[in-house]
């Protein structure tokens, strides 16, 4: 054999062993991106409501009260709920961050909440206190204001508050949850941004009150609720209508009526029972789509694979 026939072998030899080497990643590289097409494929299925619930207790730090914690606890887990309990300091700006993450059923927001000096809005507090050195992006793109208790009408403590731009914003989805917010105006009649936030990010409804409400009274009407919703699973109209009205007496002998109210009102015959059924329901025909919509994602590209390998096999030999 000729010195010339044998460098062309040899450089026959060399491509083909160098198109070996480049099959290698490439076949790695598809393996990877394949298995993420289909994870994220079959993550899709957390976005169906959840047995989990969060109770958020911003006013613990002042309006203590375990016995309401303890009797909505147990009234969530008796129905299969695994509960999270967050105490007031853990309520902070990071907090709401990540609430929409988290796949929570049922979110139960005992928080303050107030109304703008201009009453345009409604904003949601935190535990966390205001500095105008912190977060001024946020502040800058209004996700943020800056909120003060009518019980400390002398205190010079004021707090950071999310506004409803904040919960638009936020990364994730609330999938199909029911969101009771407990704390004052918190669904009052024209101010709904907050309540209509929630409710694009996936919430199925956002329960809140029209006006002023006392601790001790909206503790209350919200055990009430549950019991009505997850024991004795009424239509949630039914079950807010049946709350009671409360009457308060302000300055210059103005009395203050407060009621709880809903959105949207498309949901006024929701019950738990239809959203715990649609859950169980798409998590058996949803994971089997899923996973035949992953599969059809990445046959095509498994196929060229698959030839590529053959060719290079056959090249080789």
């Amino acid at each position: 054999m000729t010195t010339k026939r044998k460098t062309r072998l040899t450089h026959r030899k060399n491509i083909l062993q160098n198109k070996k080497l480049v099959a290698v990643p490439i076949i790695s590289v598809t393996i990877i991106v394949l298995a993420s097409i289909v994870a994220f494929t079959l993550l899709q299925t957390s976005s169906k409501f959840s047995l989990k619930a969060a109770i958020v207790d911003q006013l613990e730090e002042h309006f203590q009260n375990a016995t309401f914690k303890e009797t909505v606890t147990r009234i969530l887990t008796d129905a299969g709920f695994n509960v999270t309990y967050y105490e007031s300091k853990a309520v902070s700006i990071g907090f709401y961050e990540e609430l929409a993450k988290q796949n929570y059923g049922i979110i139960i927001l005992r928080a303050h909440s107030a109304l703008r000096n201009d009453s345009s809005t409604v904003d949601l507090f935190t535990s966390e206190r205001f500095s105008n050195q912190s977060y001024q992006q946020m502040w800058s793109k209004g996700f943020l204001s800056e909120g003060k208790y009518l019980f400390e009408p002398d205190s010079s403590n004021t707090y950071f508050a999310v506004t409803s731009k904040f919960i638009e914003n936020l990364d994730g989805r609330f999938p199909r949850s029911i969101v009771i917010a407990m704390g004052c105006w918190s669904l009052k009649l024209g101010t709904d941004q907050l309540a209509q936030a929630f409710i694009d990010k996936g919430a199925e409804a956002y329960i809140g009150w029209s006006n002023l409400v006392l601790p001790k009274d909206t503790d209350q009407e919200t055990a009430t609720l549950l019991e009505k919703l997850v024991q004795q699973d009424k239509p949630l109209g039914l079950a807010v209508s049946e709350a009671k009205i409360y009457t308060y007496s302000a300055e210059s002998n103005v009395t203050i009526q407060t009621r709880l109210d809903f959105r949207p009102y498309s949901s006024v015959n929701l019950t738990l029972s239809q959203l715990v059924a649609s859950a169980e329901n798409s998590a058996k025909t949803t994971l089997l789509s899923s996973f035949q919509n992953a599969i059809s994602l990445v046959a095509k590209p498994v196929r060229r694979l698959r030839d590529l390998f053959s060719e290079t096999t056959r090249l080789a030999s």
